[in-house]
């Protein structure tokens, strides 16, 4: 099951989180499946391509898979032939060509060849995004608060320079960023707003709080007051529930009174809230949470696959991984096991 925040913090919820863009769900081809404790890999039709052997295992994108072996991670083809040599504290999925991968305390990014994009050594990253990727410079010396976030691009310059507090990866043309509001010499508080790929402010700082552009529309608090805008910074309607998320497949969920259903883009409720725990649509279907166990509905609120499995993950590059009835393996999207542990 894809973890989700429990009901009564997400209101408080730090939108900049760490979360980012994940590559395509439809690159994926290799999907990784634990036999004795290893892990290998099936296709989408179920048949392991690469025999059990690995610590642990990611998805692939773009052609190569993240594998650990001793506590360090490399990345493998389909063939299972060693692209990337294991030997990363951490790393994560290529996006745009770019694999953000830790050593060490720092962070760096690698092609697909294994090669950095430049000899610097962040103390913090985020994924490539449409070019550009937001990187630490330096740890902050007053936490929070030191301005020492910034961009580079993919021939590792500093694309945009590193005076922010915080930085989310470009959505939709534009990047949120989170900057210290003054007072004389005094600092009095954080706000966010959105940049242009120039650096730019495309929407000034003033939100207390902000998600990515998704759909054409930001999810974004000011003062008490949570909300979407558009890319004019203008509010196209504001929210008043527990809990919201941004916009997938033009559905975004929310909380009310402790369960979750899905509003469309006019902020009309679409799925009712029924559900005890939701995510977000993704391919036309969601997981959603009722009487305990996971299923999947369409973005009418239709149930695709009945709730019927003890954890669940969203489809992801035409697969689910689930558990019914103490057996874990992959499902189709007609809810058909191609794959059992």
């Amino acid at each position: 099951m894809t973890d989700l925040p429990s009901p009564h913090t997400l209101l408080t919820f730090l939108l900049l989180a760490s979360a980012t863009p994940l590559a395509s769900a439809q690159d994926v081809t290799l999907f990784p499946a634990a036999k004795n404790a290893r892990y290998g890999f099936i296709d989408r039709t179920g048949q392991m391509v690469v025999e059990p052997g690995y610590e642990g295992a990611q998805h692939s994108s773009e052609g190569l898979a993240p594998v650990r072996i001793t506590g360090l991670w490399g990345f493998i083809d389909a063939s299972d032939s060693l692209a990337i040599d294991l030997k990363y504290n951490s790393a994560y999925r290529f996006n745009e060509g770019w694999a953000r991968v830790q050593s060490g305390r720092y962070w760096n990014f690698v092609n697909t060849e294994g090669e950095a994009v430049n000899s610097a050594r962040y103390t913090a990253a985020l994924d490539f995004s449409e070019g550009l990727a937001p990187v630490r410079m330096m740890a902050g010396t007053v936490a929070g608060l030191t301005p020492n976030w910034g961009y580079i691009d993919t021939t590792g310059t500093l694309a945009i320079p590193d005076k922010f507090v915080r930085a989310l990866p470009f959505s939709e043309g534009v990047g949120g960023v989170q900057v210290v509001r003054k007072f004389a010499f005094l600092r009095v508080g954080m706000q966010w707003g959105f940049i242009n790929p120039d650096g730019t402010w495309a929407i000034e700082p003033q939100f207390a709080s902000i998600r990515s552009f998704s759909e054409g529309l930001a999810l974004v608090k000011a003062g008490s007051q949570w909300g979407f805008v558009d890319r004019g910074g203008e509010w196209a309607f504001m929210v008043d529930y527990g809990a919201v998320f941004s916009f997938f497949d033009s559905r975004a969920r929310v909380q009310r009174d402790g369960l979750w259903g899905f509003i469309d883009r006019d902020g009309a409720m679409v799925v009712s809230p029924v559900y005890e725990l939701a995510d977000d649509f993704s391919g036309g279907v969601a997981l959603i949470q009722s009487g305990g166990v996971w299923g999947y509905i369409d973005t009418e609120g239709r149930t695709v696959i009945p709730p019927r499995f003890e954890r669940a993950r969203p489809f992801r590059g035409g697969l689910a991984y689930v558990v019914e009835d103490g057996k874990a393996g992959y499902i189709n999207r007609n809810g058909t096991f191609v794959w059992v542990q």
